[in-house]
């Protein structure tokens, strides 16, 4: 009996860990913020988790209607990217905008998109019956974060919308 008591006990005692298993919430409370015309991200509110949308110029064009972006290694592919980043501290608003990115804050985890879609949806912007611009609403499907030990995937994220002016 003791020595069932003792293995019950080393049972009781030990445990197993599943890992450090963290999923990005994706709970982005800002507007979607851009540099230049095609570089987009969204923040929480925070500001120290982030994803950025780097584009192409035909990809928020004039043309109405909705186009599908495929996101991965093929040579269209690559020039679009979506990167998801944790950061120490929050970061300021000229962060993606510099020419050499900054050393602050430190970025604590990052996973970039290795396929899915970014689906654009884009619309006219009136003043009467003047073009005033165009509305770019933007989603993320499929969207598959890998950073060779990690993996997130996410079905459907609604980035957010982009006017742009003309």
């Amino acid at each position: 009996m003791k020595k069932i008591l003792t293995l019950l006990l080393i049972f009781s005692l030990s445990s197993c860990s599943d890992g450090d298993f963290d999923v990005p919430s994706f709970n982005f409370t800002d507007t979607v913020t851009s540099c230049g015309e095609y570089v987009l991200y969204v923040t929480n509110s925070s500001k120290t988790e982030l994803l950025a949308l780097s584009l192409v110029k035909t990809h928020l064009g004039t043309t109405v209607g909705e186009k599908t972006i495929t996101l991965g290694s093929t040579a269209a592919a690559t020039s679009i990217k979506a990167t998801y980043r944790i950061v120490a501290s929050a970061i300021g608003t000229d962060y993606f905008c510099q020419n050499i990115p900054p050393l602050e804050p430190k970025v604590s985890k990052e996973l970039i998109a290795t396929s899915g879609t970014v689906t654009i949806k884009t619309t006219e912007v009136l003043s009467g019956t003047t073009i005033t611009g165009y509305k770019h609403e933007i989603s993320l499907n499929q969207l598959l974060f890998f950073d060779g030990t990690e993996r997130v995937f996410f079905e459907t994220f609604p980035f957010g919308t982009v006017t742009v002016k003309i």
